[in-house]
């Protein structure tokens, strides 16, 4: 019995954690712009600003930040993925007045780079 209530759990966790991942991912990666250094308050603002996010904007499935730790030059400085429901979920995130209020201070500092797209857990959209 006790190993039959492991595997329902089992199989119950997985099919929910896969099902958690599907959806739009919005990836961002952000390059410190020359001058900046990730000791400076405003990285530190600008990296707590989107931690905050998943309190102020109800869209967000998912978020997951951190800074690079390569040391490669081609490298990034840090990277964000946001999980939403769908295209409608993704416009109203960006739309949303905490959303713009990260992408004013992140300008300051950083460039960066987008990529939305829709995906599934373990499945390669074709």
């Amino acid at each position: 019995m006790k190993k039959a209530t492991f595997f329902l759990f089992f199989a119950f966790t997985l099919s929910f954690a896969s099902k958690a991942q599907e959806g739009v991912h919005h990836l961002v990666l952000f390059k410190l712009k020359p001058g900046i250094e990730k000791t400076d308050e405003r990285f530190r603002a600008a990296t707590v600003l989107l931690q905050e996010l998943p309190k102020e904007i109800p869209q967000i499935i998912d978020l997951r930040a951190g800074e690079n730790f390569s040391e490669r030059p081609i490298a990034a400085d840090y990277g964000l993925m946001v999980l939403v429901a769908n295209d409608k979920s993704l416009q109203a995130y960006l739309e949303h007045p905490a959303h713009k209020a990260a992408v004013a201070l992140w300008k300051e500092i950083a460039d960066w780079t987008i990529a939305d797209f829709w995906a599934s857990a373990g499945k390669v959209q074709e």
